[in-house]
């Protein structure tokens, strides 16, 4: 292990704009249970990345927090990435497959609903009516696959909502 620590070190150090070899390495590091050398990696690797690599690399982080380290970790780095970017439904998207992968669903229920009801949450996404349509579809997909016929009916009542709402605020 010492010769591939040595080979990704010198990998970062010369290939430091490339997120790929940093997150190789973040990977290298989780498998091994290495999780704070991870982490300090994470801070090293955002001071050397130009900024709009940022999001992709913390994305890429969370996702190898959920699956080889710390779900509760993600959870935060998920958190605090849409805080940052409401516009970005890929993010949403990622982070409500990884708690559905771990067997979580109430959680991804619970990410649906802060899109959904964003009064009750706090959060304010601001997604276009067609990013809510594949959002609602999404929502759909998962409880017939991990639901009932009441969630499922549930999702087609806050979409019916979500179109009335859309289109009085339309016609005003």
């Amino acid at each position: 292990t010492t010769r591939a620590d040595a080979m990704f070190t010198k990998m970062c150090k010369k290939f430091k704009s490339k997120k790929s070899v940093w997150i190789a390495h973040f990977k290298y590091l989780f498998k091994g249970s290495r999780h704070d050398e991870a982490h300090k990696l994470l801070k090293r690797s955002l001071q050397s990345l130009p900024s709009y690599k940022h999001v992709e690399t913390m994305s890429k982080f969370a996702q190898l927090e959920f699956e080889l380290g710390s779900p509760e970790r993600g959870r935060t780095i998920y958190n605090g990435l849409l805080e940052k970017h409401p516009k970005r439904m890929d993010l949403l998207f990622v982070n409500i497959d990884k708690e559905v992968k771990i067997g979580d669903i109430s959680k991804a229920r619970a990410l649906f609903e802060s899109v959904v009801n964003p009064v009750a949450s706090g959060k304010k996404f601001n997604f276009s009516d067609k990013q809510m349509k594949s959002l609602f579809k999404k929502w759909y997909r998962v409880e017939e696959e991990h639901g009932d016929s009441n969630s499922q009916d549930r999702v087609k009542e806050e979409a019916r909502k979500f179109v009335a709402n859309s289109t009085a605020r339309k016609t005003h």
